[in-house]
């Protein structure tokens, strides 16, 4: 019996991740690796963002000094 992963990506976006992805890997890629990807790159801009916005806090706090 195939377990069926439920997504909140559509299938259309996470081929298209496929397809930009790709090149960079020497073995195809799945809609798995896909959703793995888009996760671990959602991850990375959360956390650029969050350290943008502390770094910005950081710097008003300095110039209210």
């Amino acid at each position: 019996m195939v377990k069926h992963q439920s997504s909140k990506y559509s299938k259309e976006f996470l081929n298209k991740t496929i397809e930009i992805w790709q090149p960079y890997s020497p073995t195809p890629l799945s809609l798995s690796d896909a959703r793995e990807i888009t996760s671990n790159m959602t991850a990375l801009f959360n956390l650029l963002i969050s350290r943008d916005k502390e770094n910005n806090n950081s710097n008003i706090n300095k110039n209210s000094a």
